[in-house]
């Protein structure tokens, strides 16, 4: 127990986008009300707004499919830490994406993926993720537990925290709440996404070249000096 409260008092990184919570609840509230209101003037009834592969997952689709591209751009231009969460974030995003692409099946043959397909592309995000945490330890030590701090991975928790949320309203059959919560953590990851490659836009970048072979040269020392 004493090593934990050590670990959680220990100085560290900080997530500065401290009103993500706040801007990710008004930008899910504006956007759902506002494809409530198109699509039930355009004949919908709410449960065909709210229904698996409806226009609401439609647009929690498309918010992750913005934070996996954002993040891994972020992740070009950033080092070390910020460079680890920016591959965290575009792993998480892509597992969430491909989950909410629907089956292919029957007449849906378009923006789709086959049942043998998306355990594949899930386990290559997975991997993606395990290999960067692994080479992150190896080059700077103790880097993983400063990235989970509390200080720093608040934003990931709290979106643990909705999306577990949504599905005890799945289990309670509240398809509404459900997916008013699933867009809410979507739009968190999407908004953490974005303050990351604002981030980037404002860091230095070095040639590619060059920052692989000091990347390489990083990972091989404690390799070679056990």
């Amino acid at each position: 127990m004493k090593p934990i409260l050590t670990w959680l008092r220990s100085s560290g990184p900080t997530w500065h986008y401290n009103r993500i919570w706040l801007d990710a609840l008004i930008a899910t509230l504006c956007l759902n009300v506002l494809a409530f209101l198109i699509f039930s003037k355009m004949g919908f009834t709410t449960f065909a707004i709210f229904e698996e592969d409806g226009p609401i997952e439609d647009l929690q689709s498309l918010s992750l499919a913005i934070t996996v591209v954002l993040a891994v751009l972020a992740s070009f231009r950033t080092r070390v830490l910020a460079r680890y969460v920016a591959v965290t974030t575009a792993s998480i995003a892509f597992v969430f994406f491909m989950r909410e692409m629907p089956i292919c099946r029957g007449s849906t043959t378009v923006f789709c993926v086959s049942k043998t397909g998306l355990p594949i592309f899930i386990g290559i995000a997975a991997l993606i993720l395990i290999i960067a945490t692994i080479f992150f330890e190896l080059r700077h030590r103790g880097g993983v537990s400063r990235a989970i701090h509390p200080r720093l991975s608040w934003p990931l928790g709290l979106i643990g925290v909705v999306l577990a949320g949504s599905q005890a309203a799945e289990h309670s059959d509240i398809m509404m709440l459900e997916e008013s919560l699933e867009s809410y953590g979507f739009m968190i990851l999407m908004m953490s996404s974005v303050w990351l490659f604002r981030f980037s836009r404002k860091q230095p970048a070095e040639p590619l070249k060059v920052r692989a072979r000091a990347g390489f040269q990083k990972l091989m020392h404690p390799l070679s000096h056990p």
